[in-house]
């Protein structure tokens, strides 16, 4: 953790098969209310919501289970955090290996949605979602939310939706970037977002003294 004024949450989970890299910064408001979540299923569930954590997972293969990537953005924190409880609790039910993933995510969202409705009848939240069984991956941008894929062909997908669209983008991936709301993306560095470590990226972008809170989610493909 950084200082008490600026809490950063920062992690990495390694696999035999991806990397998965996060960190979030609160800016330097009262609250971070960006929610970071990963889900690693295999051999058992490890779950890691806004936490700061290194896990290292090589002995684990994609086809023994799955990795989800969920990030939420909203201003308000009652909102976020309901989000991505309901949204993990849900996704750890079902074994994407075995089920569609398309399938699978929309069902989560659409309890995310009917959830949040109960407490707040007009929550509004972003998010982005990165789904991997057996290395394939199946994308999914909510409400705004952003996605991008670098191709095995050097191409940039630059994916988003402002209801709830699928990418499925299957085996032809090499790096996943996903920014929440606050983070000052560059067009033309997207690239470089990808391969630098998440907290150079964080230092040299000045996450720290931006008004909002900014996260970043990156995945590797080794």
């Amino acid at each position: 953790m950084a200082s008490e004024e600026q809490p950063q949450v920062i992690g990495k989970v390694n696999s035999q098969d991806l990397t998965v890299s996060w960190i979030s910064e609160q800016g330097t408001g009262t609250e971070n209310t960006d929610r970071v979540c990963i889900l690693v299923m295999a051999n058992g569930q490890i779950r890691l919501t806004m936490q700061s954590a290194t896990l290292n997972m090589k002995g684990m293969r994609l086809t023994k289970g799955h990795i989800c990537v969920f990030a939420v953005f909203s201003g308000d924190a009652s909102i976020t955090d309901k989000a991505s409880e309901t949204f993990m609790n849900n996704i750890m039910r079902y074994d994407i290996t075995k089920k569609p993933a398309k399938d699978v995510l929309t069902k989560c969202l659409a309890i995310v949605d009917k959830e949040l409705k109960k407490d707040k009848k007009d929550a509004e939240y972003k998010a982005s979602i990165a789904a991997f069984a057996a290395k394939e991956l199946t994308g999914c941008c909510v409400n705004g939310g952003r996605l991008f894929v670098l191709q095995n062909n050097g191409k940039m997908i630059n994916f988003t939706s402002e209801n709830v669209g699928i990418l499925a983008a299957g085996l032809a991936w090499k790096n996943v970037l996903m920014v929440s709301d606050g983070y000052p993306i560059d067009d033309n560095e997207i690239k470089d977002d990808m391969r630098t470590p998440v907290n150079e990226t964080a230092e040299k972008r000045g996450l720290k003294e931006l008004p909002d809170p900014s996260s970043l989610i990156r995945v590797q493909r080794l």
